[in-house]
Formats: structure tokens, sequence, C-alpha cells
């Protein structure tokens, strides 16, 4: 909502005021030139969200999953945006605009393919391309996982730097400390409050500073990363977070997920004719239903009757005429 467009409005700006020289958006050599640079920008980018404690309280939640499939992929943060745009800005000394947004684009792109457990290993491609046995290993909270394997279409930086691992022992996945929740907004901020009480906590304005900047394994006394040896150990034997709830609470969270997710793509389609204050609040029932779902799931006292009370703004809203489905014919249905 606040940052959508600060990757480009902030290479632009600097592409007008303060490029050296320009290099031919047509030319074959821009292009591959880009594609490297934005997948270097992204390699450090994505290294410094997992060694810079305040950036890995965003970056976090796109770990925090303890399946890996597409969905990991979208399972993304609202505050990477704050900080993934400054990484991009060299390039736009003398790379255009153009070239830079669809290289942007395909990075991202192709990184959502690699989210998977079904494409084993690629033989000679593992060399070169990030590959989905890369990736998982990123995505592993085993010991020999941490802090692996950070590209995003390339490898080559990963073996360059130091920072490559192949995949070996069966990957467990998620945060080395679970989070067990499917709230989220606690999941999207409780790591900024974690960092928040340990910053008052530590005594010593370097410290404090360290509490920011450091690793979040790092501790007064500690290397700038934290102590490997502290990194919980894996057994193999570690079952995801699954509260045991009713199958007809499963069946009632998936069908309601399928109509937030039919307003979602409606208000997509018709964004250009809506007020700012009626995308925000439809934007706020959105995350309203996300966390009523959370709650249900998780068996939390009350979230009954937090999903009654959306069910019913939601009618009321509806029959107002200010949620449209895409799908007129399931009026009456969503309406039951």
């Amino acid at each position: 909502v606040l940052f959508r467009s600060i990757d480009l409005i902030s290479y632009i700006y600097v592409w007008n005021n303060y490029r050296l020289f320009e290099l031919p958006w047509d030319s074959p050599w821009t292009w591959y030139l880009t594609l490297l640079g934005v997948d270097f920008a992204y390699y450090f980018f994505h290294r410094m969200s997992h060694e810079v404690n305040i950036l890995w309280a965003a970056h976090q939640i796109h770990h925090s999953s303890e399946d890996y499939n597409f969905f990991t992929a979208l399972r993304q943060s609202v505050l990477q945006k704050y900080t993934s745009w400054i990484f991009n800005l060299p390039m736009a000394l003398f790379i255009p605009p153009s070239v830079f947004a669809v290289h942007l684009q395909f990075n991202l792109l192709y990184q959502f393919w690699i989210h998977t457990e079904v494409v084993t290993k690629l033989g000679p491609l593992e060399w070169i391309l990030n590959t989905p046995s890369h990736h998982r290993v990123h995505h592993g909270r085993n010991p020999y996982c941490i802090d692996k394997n950070y590209g995003g279409t390339l490898i080559i930086w990963d073996r360059i730097f130091g920072t490559f691992e192949a995949e070996d022992a069966k990957v467990v996945y998620g945060l080395t400390h679970p989070v067990n929740s499917f709230d989220p907004i606690m999941l999207q901020l409780r790591p900024l409050a974690h960092i928040w009480n340990m910053f008052w906590a530590t005594p010593g304005f370097c410290n404090k500073l360290s509490v920011i900047f450091k690793g979040p394994g790092w501790g007064p006394g500690k290397p700038r990363l934290g102590l490997p040896e502290e990194i919980p150990v894996i057994t193999g034997k570690e079952v995801p977070y699954d509260p045991s709830v009713p199958a007809y609470l499963n069946c009632y969270a998936v069908v309601h997920f399928a109509i937030t997710v039919d307003l979602y793509t409606g208000l997509l389609g018709s964004v250009t004719m809506l007020s700012q204050v009626t995308i925000l609040l439809r934007i706020a029932f959105i995350i309203l239903s996300l966390t009523s779902f959370g709650l249900l799931l998780e068996n939390r006292p009350k979230a009954d009757i937090l999903e009654i009370i959306r069910c019913l703004v939601f009618v009321a809203v509806y029959k107002l005429g200010h949620l449209r489905s895409q799908f007129s014919s399931l009026s009456y249905a969503y309406e039951v």
C-alpha cells in the first residue's frame, strides 16, 4: 500500500538526475549485463536480509513455513520493500529503467518455480543456476543449511563468495525456532517486537546498535552472526505445527479463503476505479479475514466470535454493494 512502486520510483529518480552514462536499451549486451546486475544485487540484498537483524525481521516471514511448495514462494513480507530497493540503485547510474524493470520481474518470476520438492537434481545446470535442490537448502533449518545459497536466478555468486552448500541430509524446513502460529499479523510483526525488547534489555549503546545491525543470533560477547553451536539440533523427527481441528472447520476455512481470494482478484480488476479509502477498507477486510482463519485453525479462544463479526461485516457490505464477486451467479451463495 505504501511502498508498492518504491523500487522503480527511486531507480528512475537516480537515473534522471545522477546517471553517469546511458547504455543502449536495445543492445543484447545491455540485457545480459542487467541480468547479471539484478541477480548480483539480489544476492547481496538476500544475504544482508539473513545477516542483519532488522532486515531479517522482515525476511523471516518467507522462511516461517514448515512446508516447502509454491505457496511458500508467495509467503512474503509487508516490510521488505522498505529496504530492498536500495541495493538496485547503483545500476541506475548506467542501465535504463525499462531494461531494469523487465529483469527485476524476470528474476522474481524465476524464483517462484524453485520452491518445490518435486524436482530433484538437474545435473550440470546445478553449477550455474539456482535450482530447487539448492533452494531447499536455503530454506532448511538443519545446521548445515543455515545462511547458505542466497542466489536468485544464478548460484554462481554463492560459489564465488563462499556461501554455497549442496543438498545432503534431508532438509527440515522453517525457522530454527518455529513460530507455531497461523496468525499473519503476528507472523509479520513478532520479530520486530523481539528486537524492540532485546534493544532495551541489552546494556551499552554499541551493544544496542549491534542488536539492530548484527545477525539475528548475535548477543553480547558473541560473533557477528552468533554461535553455530547454539543452532538447535535436527533429529529428523520434527513435526510441523498442525493443531488438531475438526474436519468441518478445515473445510469452512478453505471455502471462505476461496471467497476471500475471489474478492481480492476482484479488487485488483477494479482498483483504478476505486477511491483510496475504498481500497484500504477492502484490504483491511482481507487482512481481517486471513487473521480470523488463522485463529480458527489454531483453536484460539474467542476466534469464533471474531469470525461471526467478520461474517456479519461481510454480509452487510455485500448487501450494500461495496463488495463484488467476479462471479455474479455466486452472490446468493456468498450471502448464505
